[in-house]
């Protein structure tokens, strides 16, 4: 089936009744031969690679160049001190966005969604807000099946790829 607009997905999930991230896991299963438990397992390690990145973020690593690293505990520092605005939720989300991102530069736990350069939009996102709001894995899970489906809409209608369409192209996916 494979959708080509957000519109089709939509419909798709009106017209069977059924939540828009149960349609787009039934149109992977479909297009990767997958079972549902297969594809929910791999959303799964999708979100535990996000977490994990986090998780091994450690503010002394530098990349390979020695430009990256030490950026987001710099920020932590700062937002602790109260040199910064922005509210905590907001500060934690750029925490984040640099965790995953310097994890990615210093070549530990690699998150591309949907590419490298966007790398820590959907964890940046989605980590602060579950522990905010404590909410349940399957939500998250779930949430990540609507940004597949909207990334493959997208990466069918246009370019994920910053070498082609900028950084624009990468961030404005994720």
């Amino acid at each position: 089936m494979s959708f080509s607009s957000i519109a089709s997905m939509l419909e798709a999930a009106k017209s069977a009744d059924k939540p828009l991230y149960t349609i787009i896991c039934e149109d992977d299963c479909q297009e990767n031969n997958y079972t549902e438990e297969a594809s929910h397992r791999q959303i799964q390690t999708l979100w535990e690679a996000m977490q994990q990145s986090s998780k091994q973020y450690c503010a002394s690593d530098r990349s390979n160049s020695g430009f990256i690293g030490g950026d987001a505990e710099k920020l932590r520092l700062a937002a602790q001190a109260g040199a910064l605005i922005g509210g905590t939720y907001l500060l934690r989300v750029i925490e984040e966005a640099l965790k995953v991102a310097e994890c990615n530069a210093c070549m530990k736990r690699i998150v591309a969604a949907p590419t490298a350069g966007s790398c820590g939009v959907l964890p940046a996102v989605l980590l602060p807000l579950t522990e905010e709001k404590q909410l349940d894995t399957e939500v998250i899970l779930q949430a990540l099946y609507i940004a597949a489906g909207f990334g493959q809409v997208t990466a069918i209608r246009a370019n994920v790829a910053g070498a082609e369409g900028g950084c624009q192209a990468e961030i404005g996916t994720a």
